[in-house]
């Protein structure tokens, strides 16, 4: 599910014409060099698809290991991952800003459960078997906070690492009682008529977080801030297509990244498209990861580039 992007950016083409009253002056192209992306073909990394289609780029935890091991420049990953990569040594650090998830239902993101099935409250959950994905991941860690939340006690509940292409199986299958699935999955599996929304859980832990960035070894955005500072831009620029566009183009250009087919895009809830990292809840993220007792606390400003 991962694949690797080349994008090529310069600054500018030849040469950027500023016009200026009575004058016409030429500033030097910047030069082309190629930066080597490595993301999933999920909805949260289209602006990738938008820089390179559009040309912004000629004008202006495999993810984590694949930056830090040398193979890709740029990394697509989900900000708590990153984080915790941070804190544990490898000195990653938050290049763009990429998605928010919502803050109202519904999310690109759902607890389901089999539509039939007995279980209509948190409460209901004690005793079951769940999977939110790989265990101390972002949907796990969220999970546990969730329950808490919720007053159910996590460590009465079973989880297991399930894919989430695999979920809805292995749920309909009536191997685990409920799942934490993503998009396109959320709308295959209700739309089935097998499974109904149970929660949305990023909605009661932290709405409105940052879910998704771009991120590079510090190391290499201070050997190449000009680079740095010019992918930045273009991701930045298309993110903002993305935000602003119709609701058509935004989905042609999901379905173009993703593969998925067009009228299934218009059936998803897509994440909130942002340029602007969301501080607070990156801050909320590490202070739930120091909870789990996964990292200690550090200070986040120090892994965020400001261009």
């Amino acid at each position: 599910m991962f694949r690797m992007l080349q994008a090529i950016c310069v600054t500018t083409l030849a040469a950027l014409v500023l016009w200026a009253p009575g004058r016409v002056v030429a500033q030097q192209a910047s030069q082309p060099a190629a930066i080597r992306v490595v993301d999933i073909p999920i909805a949260n990394y289209s602006p990738l698809l938008v820089a390179r289609d559009k040309g912004y780029f000629a004008q202006g935890a495999v993810s984590i290991e694949a930056v830090f091991g040398g193979s890709a420049e740029v990394g697509g990953s989900a900000v708590f991952e990153t984080m915790v990569a941070r804190a544990n040594g490898l000195d990653l650090m938050f290049l763009a800003s990429g998605v928010h998830i919502n803050t109202q239902p519904p999310d690109n993101s759902a607890l389901l459960v089999r539509a039939d099935d007995a279980i209509r409250a948190p409460a209901d959950l004690a005793g079951k078997r769940i999977s939110a994905g790989l265990v101390n991941s972002i949907n796990y860690v969220h999970m546990q906070e969730w329950l808490a939340k919720k007053g159910v006690d996590a460590s009465r509940i079973e989880f297991l690492e399930i894919p989430f292409p695999q979920m809805a199986d292995a749920l309909f299958a009536k191997r685990i009682d409920a799942v934490w699935n993503v998009e396109p999955f959320v709308t295959f599996m209700t739309k089935s008529g097998k499974a109904r929304i149970l929660a949305y859980p990023y909605l009661d832990t932290v709405p409105g977080m940052d879910v998704a960035n771009y991120f590079a070894k510090e190391s290499w955005i201070k050997a190449n801030p000009d680079l740095a500072r010019r992918f930045r831009r273009a991701i930045d620029r298309a993110t903002q297509l993305m935000a602003t566009t119709s609701k058509e183009e935004r989905d042609d250009w999901v379905a173009k990244f993703t593969g998925m087919k067009p009228d299934v895009v218009k059936e998803v809830t897509l994440p909130v498209f942002s340029t602007e990292f969301n501080v607070p809840s990156l801050q909320a993220n590490l202070d739930l990861a120091v909870r789990q007792k996964l990292v200690k606390p550090f200070d986040l400003n120090t892994m965020i580039f400001r261009p």
